[in-house]
């Protein structure tokens, strides 16, 4: 591949991969967008608890929280913040109303499927000259 075909390539990486999920249970779609490393690193940051013990600090991830915000930024349909649902789940906003509609399984499910459309479980090839 030459220098100028790798530069267009990259130039045109602002491409960012849909995928359509089927929540099985309760028969709908959902469509997910993948996020870039630096909105999958925000989210960890905000799910991650930082606690001092002895002079040290200890972080540990609030996996339930970490896959909800991953949810909730990764959606682009059904629209979890629509007025209905959070009226109906007495919900303050869309993460909210994710954890009130999905069991345990379907948002560990639906988190990983956000991790894969956004590159991670990616392989790469090695190139040889």
């Amino acid at each position: 591949m030459m220098d100028e075909q790798i530069l267009q390539r990259l130039l045109e990486a602002d491409r960012i991969p849909e995928k359509t999920v089927n929540l099985s249970r309760l028969g709908v779609p959902v469509t997910l967008r993948g996020l870039t490393g630096k909105q999958v690193y925000l989210l960890r940051e905000r799910c991650t608890e930082r606690t001092e013990r002895k002079g040290q600090t200890v972080e540990r991830l609030d996996e339930e929280q970490f896959n909800v915000a991953l949810i909730a930024a990764s959606t682009v349909s059904p629209n979890w913040g629509d007025s209905r649902l959070l009226a109906k789940y007495q919900a303050s906003g869309a993460e909210e109303v994710i954890k009130r509609i999905l069991l345990a399984g379907e948002l560990s499910a639906l988190g990983d499927s956000v991790l894969d459309v956004s590159g991670f479980n990616t392989t790469l090839e090695e190139v040889k000259n």
